[in-house]
């Protein structure tokens, strides 16, 4: 497996798992089999045109949980790849591997409590969901400028809060094993970092962006909508409401992104894009808003507000990354900043050798200077003493002790015996070592993350990836095993030519009195039966299968669908 993904980033390949694809069990395939049966059928005539040749060129099989290997090697084909992964990535880690053409799937199958709709990510959802309309050129050039976009995002500290709540609460929900206690904790815990997100960063409209778009997406005519969205391909309850009862539909603008979302619910209005060209035009029209496209002084600000880790990039292209804490500025022109450390110095994209986070562990500031002042130290010569005037009050005395350039570009001056001052507040002293300046007149680019991630990711505080399978996946109890064993025996029979009425007979007398809420095997004895006409027996599993669904108003419509596909 590590051969396949060495040409990934490394940062990325971390999160990258085994997809173990053995330990499915029968269950597993059977839950996979039954969601996409409905879906294929129910697809056909109600998702966009690309989806069923999307399931062919992306490796998407039916009867079986796919192979993402399978996957990779089919989308390599269209300019993209696929990884497994284990339930919620990091937003920064999402972003990245969409930016790079990535589809990280998370590995993980739901249960069958869960058929329905999974508040989790599983492998329904991102393979199944994500992947068959990608196929469609002009949906997979918005992915990835989606991707290039929110990877330079401004994201909150609070975000992260946000964001952690929500994947305790996602895969406490989709646990079998967690009580209601836990469950009814996570959910304030929720509600407490929501009500405390009161400033909402870049990031946040772009994940609403992507949550009304790739998520749960419409496309086509407001009187006969087509799916697109994977919350939606990926969820045989939710697809078949829209349809059928009447939700919400708004022509998809700008707008969306004032609409909120809860990542555990069914959607009470979906957004209809005219076609995919128009989600572009959306994006564009938010990403001319966005810092990294504007710079400035107010972009500055903005990112010193984010609490988080930003990139302030000037003009000459050098890029100093860490957690902004002040700058100083007079009618919107910036003169100075200050970032907390550790800093990162890179130039296009990489770390300068010798300026990373290590280095600029205590923080790095500096004043900005105009083209004149740059052609000043670029003529200078080390050991000189030089006095600056930046204006604004700012001057700085020292004595030159190194220059970096690239690209022939003066990009940082080192000074010894460095003292800067604003009017009479010290903003550099010379005890507290050498002082390190950034050459720039201007910050043309102010976005989320630091600029060389590879080299700077370790101080970032990122959790570790979460490679381990949920518990209850993988603790089976002997109750478990013996259903298992169930399943697999049902599968055994319907891969002989004849079958034994006496076997059935007996698995069914088994159901009926160890596990008698299983109505998944009992759908898939009706469809050995099917072939035989045995209409007294199949009538009674029928009904069996309609009590135990009778309180799960979306579960018995699906199973109703399903019935409709193997009579």
């Amino acid at each position: 497996m590590k051969d396949r993904y060495l040409d990934i980033p490394n940062h990325l390949q971390e999160y990258i798992v085994d997809q173990d694809y053995d330990s499915y069990t029968a269950i597993n395939h059977a839950c996979w089999k039954f969601i996409m049966q409905i879906s294929k059928s129910f697809f056909k005539n109600h998702a966009h045109p690309s989806y069923l040749d999307g399931l062919k060129k992306t490796g998407i099989t039916i009867d079986r949980i796919p192979s993402i290997s399978d996957m990779d090697d089919k989308l390599k084909g269209i300019g993209w790849r696929a990884v497994p992964v284990r339930g919620f990535l990091p937003p920064t880690i999402f972003m990245q591997f969409q930016a790079h053409s990535i589809l990280p799937i998370a590995s993980d199958m739901r249960t069958v409590n869960h058929l329905t709709y999974t508040p989790a990510p599983d492998i329904v959802h991102e393979a199944a969901g994500h992947s068959p309309i990608i196929v469609d050129k002009s949906y997979s050039k918005y992915l990835r400028n989606y991707g290039k976009a929110a990877s330079k995002a401004i994201n909150s500290r609070k975000d992260q809060e946000v964001y952690r709540a929500i994947r305790l609460l996602s895969d406490l929900k989709e646990n079998p094993q967690s009580t209601k206690d836990e469950i009814d904790n996570a959910e304030r815990l929720l509600e407490k970092s929501l009500a405390k997100h009161t400033y909402l960063s870049e990031g946040t409209y772009l994940a609403r962006l992507n949550w009304w778009t790739v998520e749960y997406g419409l496309v086509g005519k407001i009187d006969k909508p087509k799916i697109f969205g994977a919350g939606l391909l990926s969820s045989v309850s939710e697809s078949y409401n829209l349809i059928h009862n009447n939700v919400k539909i708004i022509p998809l603008t700008i707008d969306c992104i004032n609409y909120t979302y809860d990542i555990t619910e069914q959607q009470p209005q979906l957004f209809l894009a005219e076609n995919f060209n128009h989600l572009n035009e959306v994006l564009n029209e938010y990403k001319s808003q966005m810092s990294y496209k504007k710079g400035g002084s107010i972009s500055m600000k903005k990112a010193i507000e984010s609490e988080s880790v930003c990139t302030f990039e000037l003009d000459t292209g050098i890029q100093v990354s860490g957690i902004p804490v002040e700058i100083l500025s007079e009618s919107n022109k910036e003169s100075y900043f200050k970032f907390d450390g550790p800093v990162q110095l890179s130039y296009k994209n990489l770390q300068i050798e010798g300026h990373g986070g290590e280095y600029h562990s205590k923080g790095f500031s500096s004043p900005i200077c105009n083209n004149k002042i740059i052609s000043q130290l670029d003529n200078a010569s080390i050991n000189t003493g030089i006095s600056i005037n930046f204006g604004l009050g700012i001057r700085l005395d020292g004595v030159i002790k190194n220059k970096i350039y690239c690209d022939n570009k003066l990009l940082i001056v080192s000074f010894n015996k460095c003292k800067i001052t604003n009017k009479e507040k010290i903003l550099f002293d010379p005890g507290w070592g050498s002082f390190d300046l950034a050459c720039g007149s201007s910050v043309s680019s102010v976005y989320g993350g630091p600029a060389d991630i590879e080299s700077y990711i370790k101080f970032m505080g990122m959790e570790l990836p979460n490679k381990e399978k949920p518990r209850h996946l993988y603790d089976q109890s002997k109750s478990d095993r013996e259903l298992i064993t169930l399943y697999e025996k049902v599968d055994y029979i319907n891969s002989q030519p004849l079958t034994n009425f006496k076997d059935i007979e007996l698995i069914i007398k088994e159901l009926d009195l160890s596990f008698e809420n299983d109505w998944l095997i009992r759908f898939k004895l009706i469809k050995i039966l099917n072939k035989y006409g045995s209409s007294t027996l199949v009538e009674k599993l029928k009904n069996k299968i309609r009590s135990i669904a009778q309180n799960d108003k979306d579960l018995l419509n699906s199973i109703k669908r399903g019935f409709k596909y193997i009579n």
